[in-house]
């Protein structure tokens, strides 16, 4: 029978706590929303993530990062890879069209703007390869461009540019201020 009572009487003291605290707490809505401020935190985050995109069956890009995180913003919804990513498309799955890869990625989801900031590296069909430390894509314009120092490595040689700008498979491309070698084979 004692025992009961010691139940009843732990029970009893949580519960006029609980109350006591209830009660003497009372704070206004603009401090409750500073501290429950989601707009700086990840509504989804994930680890060792892979983005699949289709058409008609067909995959025609592969994405990949160590993490990923998805906020929810008044001004644009957006996902975020601090850790950096890589992007791959395919004409003809598994044959890669063009690649790239950033240590920091962003996108934009109703603008559909990604942007790839330091160590970014870009490599279409051909072989040829881009630098830079900040790159968009413009998924709407179907381009990607850069107004940071460039470099392109190309069978026939490497140029340096200013800004740079091409078709979204890097494929057609062309530098601004552009400087370089060239090596040209005379036929």
């Amino acid at each position: 029978m004692i025992i009961l009572l010691v139940k009843i009487t732990k029970f009893t003291f949580i519960l006029v706590l609980g109350v006591i605290i209830f009660n003497s707490c009372s704070n206004d809505l603009e401090t409750v929303n500073a501290i429950v401020d989601l707009s700086e935190k990840p509504m989804i985050y994930a680890k060792d993530v892979e983005i699949l995109r289709t058409d008609s069956g067909k995959i025609v890009l592969k994405g990949f990062a160590k993490e990923s995180s998805y906020f929810l913003s008044e001004k644009d919804t957006f996902l975020e890879f601090k850790k950096g990513f890589e992007i791959k498309t395919y004409k003809d799955y598994p044959i890669v069209e063009s690649s790239i890869k950033a240590e920091y990625g962003k996108h934009w989801e109703s603008k559909r703007i990604w942007e790839a900031k330091k160590n970014v590296v870009t490599q279409n069909i051909k072989g040829e390869m881009l630098n830079t430390e900040q790159l968009y894509w413009d998924e709407n314009k179907h381009i990607i461009y850069s107004n940071s120092f460039c470099r392109i490595t190309t069978e026939d040689g490497i140029i340096y540019g200013n800004s740079f700008e091409a078709d979204e498979t890097f494929n057609k491309w062309s530098l601004k201020k552009g400087k370089g070698t060239i090596n040209v084979k005379d036929e």
